[in-house]
């Protein structure tokens, strides 16, 4: 056995995802009761640690929380024995498509064909069309464990959290709390929409936090929303000094890498992200202008 669980409640367990779920992984939530049902959530955790689960495992229902590979690149190994892949609708029509994955999450052109090429390499991701599509309307129900969708977009135009009501536990995925803080590097990505996604997270009693980089947390969870939110004024910042000291271009502004801090791999993709980001600052800081 490959896979290590760690128990969040004596039905939910976090799959511990390749590399601590860092990315290009990520951790995976399994759900398991006294019948031989099993629900997964997510499926970035790593090929063989997949394997592993569904060698012990009898996994009747994949849930997606987001279309990101790195929450989704395996789907493709329970497509023929799973009763349903399921996927946030917002992202159905893409969902599992590499080709159409990496026009949507770049752009057509050389940028997506470099998308192509490196991530399904790096992450083990196989074209996987889901079968059935949830909302914020929808419940997840599994013996005693109840799920509430919670539409978070801003990181993704698709991106969901979902919220246990019994033990108030929220599953937070790619509002993760991490030191790097918010991502937002594609073009349907949303600064606004990000910030009111934590904003409506943090009017939730939380009592455990399970974040898909992260882990499990049950301190300061509040506190840690705060910070996390915080990123966007801090790079808010440090773009509005770097263009005052003269850096007065979108490349000059990237060489200073204000998101990034660095490009230690995929440099086309970490650049064309940290591009995304810093158009997106500029926007705001041209609007915050304009109301002067």
């Amino acid at each position: 056995m490959s896979h290590q669980l760690h128990r969040i409640t004596d039905n939910i367990h976090l799959v511990q995802g390749k590399n601590n779920g860092k990315f290009p992984f990520s951790h995976s939530i399994l759900i398991s009761g006294d019948s031989k049902e099993t629900i997964l959530i997510d499926t970035g955790c790593g090929i063989e640690n997949l394997k592993s689960l569904k060698d012990e495992f009898q996994i009747n229902c994949v849930i997606n929380s987001h279309t990101h590979p790195d929450h989704s690149a395996g789907n493709w190994l329970f497509r023929n024995n799973t009763e349903e892949i399921m996927v946030p609708v917002e992202g159905f029509k893409t969902s599992g498509n590499i080709f159409a994955l990496s026009n949507r999450f770049t752009e057509p052109g050389e940028i997506a064909k470099y998308w192509r090429n490196h991530v399904p390499r790096i992450m083990g991701m196989k074209n996987c069309t889901p079968t059935q599509s949830f909302d914020h309307k929808s419940v997840f129900i599994f013996e005693n464990v109840k799920l509430l969708p919670i539409y978070t977009p801003g990181h993704t135009i698709d991106h969901y959290c979902f919220y246990e009501p019994n033990d108030k536990i929220l599953f937070s995925f790619d509002i993760d709390l991490t030191s790097f803080g918010p991502w937002y590097g594609h073009r349907e990505s949303s600064i606004p929409q990000f910030k009111e996604s934590i904003t409506r997270l943090k009017e939730l009693e939380i009592n455990t936090l399970v974040s898909s980089h992260k882990g499990i947390l049950t301190e300061n969870i509040q506190d840690q929303l705060d910070s996390f939110y915080a990123k966007f004024e801090e790079r808010k910042r440090k773009i509005s000094t770097l263009f005052q000291n003269g850096a007065l271009t979108i490349n000059q502004l990237v060489e200073e890498k204000p998101i990034y801090g660095e490009f230690p791999y995929a440099k086309p993709l970490l650049r064309y992200w940290e591009i995304q980001m810093i158009k997106k600052h500029l926007a705001e800081i041209k609007h915050q202008s304009n109301d002067l």
